[in-house]
């Protein structure tokens, strides 16, 4: 058990050190190339958070598990707007870009709508996967394409060292990206033993568990981004990381086998996965920055929902 204990204990000090290492890559690569803090999270901070999600829905689909695809993506949606978002924002309150509200928020409604939709009344087979994966590449580039639109932070430059070449800063990306994995992998192994310590069912692990778990390296980029006032970086990264994981893990995964009807999900998870996102939609609405109440709201509403989800998935 101690063993255990111990792993758990190194998975969250190399989450937190992986974290902090991304952020201060990914802000100085921004300034390297040219490009705005919310672009670097929604593309390259939120892709690189979503690859446990890609990796656990590629395996599930090859071990003719294909059914676990669409709750690996809701439950791990849900986690990033109620911790990545409403947890990060309780602890310490980020800010939002003008252009969240105008684009990405009613983007995000949709293709949140237009999946749950799917899940419950249409198998997504190789066809809605292949036009999933090219709404995603579409929007990436629409995302890169219209950079000029992001107004940025003012302590933009605060904690980035001006001297630092692109290759360095790439390196200190990656070796970060690498210490996230590792963290939650740890993380994730040491909570399965424990929950059978406790004698908890191999479907409540995977549903609480496998998506709190994938969602580890979202969690804490969002913290650390939020702590160090890299509030774009925060937003790109919860917002990018729930379209990457909607359009292109879905995508992917029905081009190797049908991602089949899901009517259970239907009931609770897809609906509370929609109120949520519109929720924190029209907190980002309200104003530019995400409060300690509302994200204290968002926490709440979250753990509510979840806890309902699970109950009815057992």
């Amino acid at each position: 058990m101690w063993e255990v204990v111990f792993f758990a204990t190194l998975g969250f000090v190399l989450l937190a050190y992986g974290g902090d290492l991304v952020c201060r890559g990914a802000s100085a690569m921004a300034i390297r190339l040219g490009i705005s803090q919310f672009v670097i999270g929604m593309t390259i901070v939120a892709i690189s958070t979503s690859a446990p999600e890609l990796v656990t829905s590629l395996i599930a689909t090859l071990d003719h598990h294909p059914e676990i695809v669409a709750g690996n993506v809701i439950g791990s949606n849900l986690v990033n707007i109620g911790l990545a978002g409403g947890f990060v924002a309780l602890i310490k309150p980020f800010t939002i870009t003008s252009r969240v509200i105008e684009i990405e928020i009613p983007f995000l409604l949709i293709i949140t709508a237009c999946f749950g939709a799917c899940v419950i009344f249409i198998p997504i087979g190789f066809a809605l996967g292949m036009i999933f994966i090219v709404l995603d590449i579409l929007y990436l580039y629409f995302v890169c394409k219209n950079d000029r639109w992001v107004e940025e932070e003012s302590n933009i430059n605060a904690q980035i060292d001006q001297e630092v070449d692109i290759w360095k800063t790439l390196n200190l990306f990656i070796f970060g990206l690498l210490l996230l994995f590792f963290g939650a992998k740890f993380v994730i192994d040491a909570s399965v033993e424990i929950a059978h310590v406790l004698g908890w069912s191999d479907a409540l692990i995977g549903f609480t568990i496998v998506a709190v778990g994938t969602s580890f390296p979202e969690i804490v980029i969002s913290l650390i981004a939020a702590l160090r006032g890299y509030g774009s970086i925060c937003t790109g990264n919860i917002i990018g990381s729930n379209i990457f994981n909607s359009l292109m893990i879905t995508g992917v995964c029905a081009l190797i086998h049908p991602v089949p009807i899901n009517e259970e999900l239907g009931r609770v998870s897809i609906p509370s996965l929609i109120f949520l996102t519109v929720l924190m939609g029209r907190f980002f609405m309200t104003k530019r920055e995400i409060s300690r109440l509302e994200g204290l709201v968002l926490f709440l509403a979250f753990a509510l929902l979840f806890s309902i989800s699970i109950y009815f998935q057992l």
